[in-house]
C-alpha cells in the first residue's frame, strides 16, 4: 500500500467516503492519527483495515482508497513509484 500518512489517516477516519474534506480537516487528521499511533503504527493499522475491507467489500474498499488519496494530495504529494 502506497498511500500518503494523510491519506492513510483519512482511510482510517469517520469520515463517509467522497466527503468534502478541507485541507486543515485533512492536515488535523494526519496530526491526530500519527500524535495517536506514530508513523510505524498508523502504517500498520491502514493496512490491516484495508486488507479487511478489501475481503469485506471490494467496491467500497477500492473508492475509499481512491477518496483518501485524491483529498491527501491537497496536502501532500502523491506516492509516485520510481
Amino acid at each position: 500500500m502506497h498511500l500518503s500518512f494523510a491519506a492513510q489517516a483519512l482511510y482510517l477516519s469517520a469520515y463517509k467516503t467522497g466527503a468534502l474534506v478541507t485541507p486543515y480537516e485533512a492536515q488535523q487528521v494526519r496530526a491526530e492519527a500519527v500524535r495517536r499511533w506514530g508513523y510505524d503504527q498508523l502504517r500498520a493499522e491502514a493496512f490491516k483495515a484495508a486488507w479487511f475491507c478489501s475481503q469485506v467489500e471490494p467496491d467500497a474498499h477500492a473508492d475509499r482508497f481512491e477518496w483518501a488519496e485524491a483529498t491527501a494530495a491537497f496536502i501532500e504529494e502523491p506516492y509516485r513509484a520510481p
